[in-house]
Parts: structure tokens; C-alpha cells; sequence
């Protein structure tokens, strides 16, 4: 896939991200799971596409990225063998998990240097648009709209990469799977913008 670009991580920490503390904590991030680091990398690039396909201005867009490069940062308090491991969560651990978007934004609060479209992609990138996302269920147009961008490409990449306990999809599968969840799990709007860019330009995720 063309968008994995190893060599732009570095670039991608140092130009997006504005405070020294958030920084640290993205190459602590690296270190400790350079799988989820490289995932918000690929978030992060992607968005950057979605945001011209959307015509968002130039503030905008650094927003959008931003958040998106930061949007698993909480995973960073996470034990490694949750992060790792290739079955299902315990309920207790799954409860664990669900709360990385809470820490995330809670920590990066702290940093005078992210603006509040960051944290609501942070806090809210596993909203869904039926209601029934985490961790605060919120739904439709009261999750902000970067958080729905967010969740729609943070799922794409997901699919196409793998995970521990799930194997990678194809582009046409993951696409299928997007659009069968549009009006439910994501703004379905947002969704056909996001296909319609993958159609496009498919040549970026070979």
C-alpha cells in the first residue's frame, strides 16, 4: 500500500503535532506499539486526501490530521498484551479498551497546543451514527463532524491492515463493508465521499 509511508513518520510527528509533551508522547507511543503508531500514521495521511476531496480550508485540514495522527494516543496507557492480543477481549479488558478515548483527550488536554477539533476527534472517533459507539454513545450530527471523518478512515485502515485478531481485507471487501455500515456505524454521507475517493484514486492503497 503506497500510503504506508515509513520514511513521513517522523516528518508526521514533528510538522503535526505543535507541543513538545504530545511529541514525547507519540514516540512513546512508537516504542511501545510501533503497530498503533504506524496506524495513526496511516490515519493521519489519509485524512489529509479526505480533506481536499471536502475542500476543508487549510486550518481545517491541519485539524483533521492532527487529530487523526493523535486519535489512539490513549493506547499508549494500555497494557501491551491488551494491544496484542489475537482474541477476543474479556468483557473487563473490553471495558478497558473502550476507555482509551477518555484517556487520550484527558491527557492531551493538557497540551495548550491542541486545539479542541484535535481532542473531539480524540474523544469521539468511536462515536457511531446510530448511537450505539462509545464511550459516551452519541449519535448523528451531535458527534462532531473530523470525529466522523476519523471513524470512517480509523476503520478503513483497520480492515486493510489487520489486526491481531482479524485478517486484512481487500480494498473492494473493506469498501463493501463501509457502505453496508453507512447510516448506521458512520455518517453515510461522509462514507460515499470516502468510496468515491478510493475509487478515484485506488492506485494509493496498492
Amino acid at each position: 500500500m503506497n500510503y504506508i509511508s515509513a520514511g513521513r513518520s517522523w516528518q508526521m510527528r514533528d510538522s503535526v503535532i505543535p507541543g513538545i509533551p504530545t511529541a514525547e508522547l507519540m514516540k512513546d507511543l512508537q516504542s511501545k506499539s510501533p503497530e498503533t503508531y504506524d496506524h495513526c500514521v496511516r490515519v493521519a495521511l489519509l485524512s489529509e486526501r479526505v480533506a481536499l476531496r471536502l475542500n476543508l480550508n487549510s486550518e481545517m485540514s491541519m485539524k483533521l490530521m492532527r487529530g487523526c495522527f493523535l486519535h489512539d494516543i490513549g493506547k499508549l496507557f494500555l497494557p501491551v498484551s491488551m494491544l496484542i492480543h489475537s482474541g477476543p477481549l474479556t468483557e473487563s479488558k473490553w471495558r478497558i479498551m473502550k476507555l482509551h478515548p477518555v484517556v487520550g483527550a484527558h491527557i492531551l488536554e493538557t497540551d495548550k497546543g491542541i486545539c479542541e477539533n484535535a481532542l473531539d476527534i480524540v474523544r469521539y472517533h468511536h462515536e457511531r451514527w446510530d448511537g450505539q459507539g462509545y464511550p459516551y454513545g452519541r449519535a448523528e450530527e451531535d458527534i462532531p463532524f473530523l470525529a466522523r471523518i476519523c471513524s470512517i478512515i480509523d476503520a478503513f485502515d483497520c480492515m486493510i491492515a489487520g489486526r491481531p485478531y482479524q485478517s486484512s481485507k481487500g480494498i473492494q471487501e473493506a469498501k463493501e463493508e463501509l457502505l453496508r455500515h453507512a447510516g448506521t456505524q458512520f455518517d453515510g454521507n461522509l462514507v460515499n465521499v470516502f468510496v468515491n475517493l478510493i475509487d478515484d484514486g485506488d492506485h494509493l492503497f496498492r
